[in-house]
């Protein structure tokens, strides 16, 4: 399994490409499987956040609050995911 401390939200997009590739996922099958638009899941792995999202890691932040991802390949390998 690789862990990985997220401070900000950019931290959070090259995980969840890395996961993706890892499974052999296309950017737009993963998409059609969450119900949303390809160009949304671009933006999630460029780390471009919303204002919802960029308050939450700001109050996040200022509580001191940590987040911890943690992940492995579907077969329940570890991977490498380049993060």
């Amino acid at each position: 399994m690789t862990t990985v401390q997220v401070r900000k939200f950019r931290d959070i997009g090259p995980v969840i490409k890395a996961v993706r590739e890892s499974r052999a996922l296309r950017q737009e099958d993963l998409a059609e499987q969450l119900a949303f638009s390809r160009d949304y899941l671009i933006d999630l792995e460029k780390g471009k956040g919303n204002l919802y999202i960029t308050r939450l890691f700001r109050t996040l932040n200022e509580l001191g609050i940590t987040v911890t991802l943690t992940y492995g390949s579907s077969d329940g390998e570890a991977t490498d995911g380049g993060a």
